[in-house]
């Protein structure tokens, strides 16, 4: 089998024979949309900050994104604004943003401070009146500006909802960059400070280590499908999984000790437990099906993988040891590259699932109820979803282009990274 080839399989993860299957029955569609649960979004407002043009208005850029992703916050559109913002400054006439809908506000200013620049930042909730319930000062250089914004950002959430954002992740994912040539590249989870981990041949399908300091991903540096780790600061892959035939889909478990891999060195695709450094602890399935695409659920205890041994791949769940597996999908007839969602709390897990027009979108399904919520719907194609650290967005490849996010209800959704990207693996929360 030539590389080019193999790449296929690697990156359709299933034969393309099920492609042509017949299509399916539409009482087989899934066709609801995931219903947000709770209260509504809260309506937040930001004015554009005071002072320095450039930074005032990456603050206002990045902190908006921030907040409308995080699934809680709609953001207000500055043109309905009725408050005179430059007489009020850093605070706020509660009346006027009432008026709008408001029921956060937020204001800024950006202050060159000798080489470098202050940043302050006041919320307001409108019920409380003009006294701030949360301020924060940062300084440093202008390119902190973002990093600024990200950790703000995530203190407005931590204020509302108690919970950790996931504003200062990671996000990896595999781009081509020329004939027969791909890279694994690392961005912050937005889409900025985009840089190469790998420079030569194809590299695919990376996955983070629980830690985020190294990535495992599929190269063909050696000529065929094996299994390389590299860290995420810079420096030589290593070797980890050189096997005959694949090597690929590699999943680190969540205390990072193990991988979980689809090999096919007994001449058929079947998942494997390795040591970190390769070493095989234990085959997992075996039939003479294709089982591929593992991973873990939060706790380390079971895991989900894609399997066709019931004639089109669907999603199965089987315990960390392989024992007791069973299927998961019982919809649709093409269902393939689930990830688990890292809140443990919420035993769901997200996958790519094939619709009547033969499009491709993403799903979640529980793992305890079997109840599925489709997360994308008439945009079109979707794949290979990864979860946000604290489980309020997913983000996917799109044949919109490059790599997309939406908030995990499907209200909201941006376009992070444009052109040719693949793959997604989203990183850990930040140590």
């Amino acid at each position: 089998m030539t590389s080019r080839v193999i790449l296929a399989v690697t990156l359709l993860t299933l034969s393309t024979a099920t492609d042509v299957a017949a299509q399916p029955a539409s009482d087989d569609v899934v066709r609801f949309k995931i219903q947000a649960g709770g209260r509504d979004q809260l309506k937040l407002a930001m004015p554009l900050p005071i002072g320095d043009g450039g930074a005032a208005l990456a603050l206002q850029t990045v902190v908006g994104n921030d907040l409308a992703l995080s699934g809680f916050f709609k953001i207000l559109d500055p043109k309905a604004f009725l408050a005179n913002l430059a007489a009020e400054g850093l605070t706020i006439h509660a009346q006027d943003w009432k008026n709008v809908g408001a029921e956060g506000v937020i204001k800024a200013r950006a202050t060159p401070y000798g080489n470098e620049i202050k940043i302050e930042l006041k919320l307001y909730e409108v019920s409380k009146g003009d006294t701030p319930v949360l301020e924060r000062e940062y300084k440093g250089s202008q390119v902190k500006v973002r990093q600024f914004a990200h950790a703000w950002a995530g203190e407005v959430v931590k204020y509302f909802t108690g919970e950790d954002s996931f504003f200062t992740t990671k996000m990896a994912f595999s781009a081509g960059t020329a004939k027969l040539r791909r890279d694994v590249y690392v961005m912050d989870w937005d889409g900025a400070n985009v840089f190469p981990l790998t420079r030569s041949s194809q590299n695919v399908l990376p996955n983070w280590s629980p830690s985020g300091g190294e990535i495992v991903f599929t190269s063909y540096l050696a000529g065929k499908p094996d299994l390389y780790v590299t860290p995420v600061g810079g420096g030589k892959p290593k070797s980890i999984s050189g096997r005959p035939g694949l090597n690929i889909g590699a999943a680190y478990s969540p205390d990072g000790s193990k991988i979980a891999v689809t090999l096919s060195q007994d001449g058929n695709s079947e998942i494997y437990l390795l040591s970190r450094d390769g070493a095989i602890l234990k085959r997992l399935t075996n039939n003479p099906f294709i089982d591929t695409s593992p991973s873990w659920s939060p706790d380390g205890s079971r895991i989900a993988f894609v399997s066709d041994r019931l004639g089109s791949p669907q999603i199965f769940v089987m315990n960390a040891d392989g024992s007791n597996q069973r299927r998961l999908s019982t919809r649709g007839n093409y269902n393939q590259t689930p990830a688990w969602c890292p809140r443990s709390d919420l035993h769901l897990v997200a996958f790519t699932a094939r619709d009547e027009k033969f499009s491709y979108d993403i799903f979640v399904i529980n793992v305890d109820t079997g109840e599925l919520t489709r997360v994308t719907e008439g945009r079109g194609s979707n794949q290979k979803p990864t979860w946000a650290p604290n489980g309020r967005a997913i983000a996917y490849e799109s044949t919109r282009g490059g790599i997309w996010i939406s908030t995990a209800d499907g209200r909201t959704e941006r376009q992070i990274f444009k052109g040719n990207a693949a793959t997604p693996a989203w990183g850990p929360a930040s140590k």
